[in-house]
């Protein structure tokens, strides 16, 4: 009987073991679990090359950068969840949530996408160095929430307070025709 105890825990433990617990894969790409934070960074220069294009890249990068007890966030991010279920499967359309709590905060972000029905791509910055990346995301950045920056190629627009969803949507159509 001992023998038998043994056996299934021993089988148990190895299914248990053997299961991914990683992102899910379809054809060798990654998917993204809905109300997840995919990464976190913890080094700007890390994330930087998200934040800049190619020359001849035509795609339209939208990055809103926002924080869980940032109460202007909160007002902004139902239109940013709405532009990103317009385009979720747009190629020439792409937006990141880029969540800024602290580290210690990190904890909170995970049930405020949910609460906020945030299924896109959303990374984390916990780097402590603000000097260094507000500037180096828009010189012209005070630092306050949320933040915005469009950008398609070399061209780049960032404003520092929240949009409405028209004002996200002309701002793509600004970038679609640069």
């Amino acid at each position: 009987m001992k023998h038998w105890i043994f056996f299934i825990l021993i089988t148990l433990s190895a299914l248990a073991c053997n299961q991914n617990t990683s992102n899910s894969t379809t054809s060798g790409k990654e998917t993204l679990k809905p109300y997840k934070v995919s990464k976190v960074y913890y080094n700007y220069e890390d994330i930087k090359p998200r934040l800049e294009a190619k020359p001849n890249d035509k795609t339209i990068y939208v990055v809103n950068f926002w924080a869980t007890w940032c109460t202007q966030c909160r007002k902004e991010l139902p239109e940013m969840v709405k532009l990103d279920e317009k385009y979720k499967n747009n190629k020439n359309v792409k937006i990141l949530f880029v969540n800024l709590d602290d580290e210690d905060r990190q904890h909170f972000v995970n049930p405020f996408l949910r609460k906020y029905n945030i299924k896109g791509e959303v990374i984390s910055l916990v780097d402590p160095n603000q000097e260094v990346w507000i500037d180096g995301i828009e010189k012209t950045w005070s630092g306050s929430l949320p933040g915005t920056l469009f950008f398609k190629g070399d061209k780049r627009k960032f404003y520092g307070y929240p949009l409405t969803y028209n004002e996200l949507e002309r701002n793509i159509e600004f970038m679609r025709n640069k």
